[in-house]
């Protein structure tokens, strides 16, 4: 497995992986209006690194710069526990010394995946379904 910058060649299986992932994730929302061009939307302008296993796709995590902060991490439901999210992760903190994120309060797994990495909980913000935890790390700590 490596992780790549993201090239167009990874576009349509990037789209359908975020697709899948969220709909298969995120059991307490309603997904009927998620589509394959919302990968678009929810990425531009952020930087991408590709995990890939030959020529599949194992996940994708996305950055905005400007603010360090982690927008997206998203794995194959298929490739869960595979080490993509990890080797995803330990790249961008090659890059960063500093990340945050958001997590939905709902979203045990990941909460539990991002404290294993180092990341604590700032605060937390309510909002119902909506509710997540601003989630930080950094090197220096």
């Amino acid at each position: 497995m490596e992780v790549k910058r993201f090239h167009s060649d990874h576009l349509v299986a990037l789209r359908q992986l975020y697709l899948e992932s969220r709909t298969v994730t995120f059991t307490w929302l309603d997904t009927t209006n998620f589509g394959l061009l919302d990968f678009d939307r929810d990425t531009d302008g952020e930087q991408i690194w590709v995990a890939v296993e030959g020529e599949e796709v194992l996940g994708f995590i996305s950055i905005w710069a400007p603010d360090c902060f982690i927008h997206h991490l998203f794995v194959s439901p298929q490739q869960l526990r595979s080490g993509a999210g990890s080797k995803l992760l330990n790249t961008s903190k090659q890059h960063y010394s500093e990340l945050s994120l958001k997590c939905l309060v709902a979203n045990e797994n990941a909460i539990g995946f991002y404290h294993s990495k180092g990341f604590v909980i700032d605060s937390t913000v309510e909002g119902g379904l909506e509710s997540y935890h601003l989630m930080k790390f950094s090197a220096s700590t």
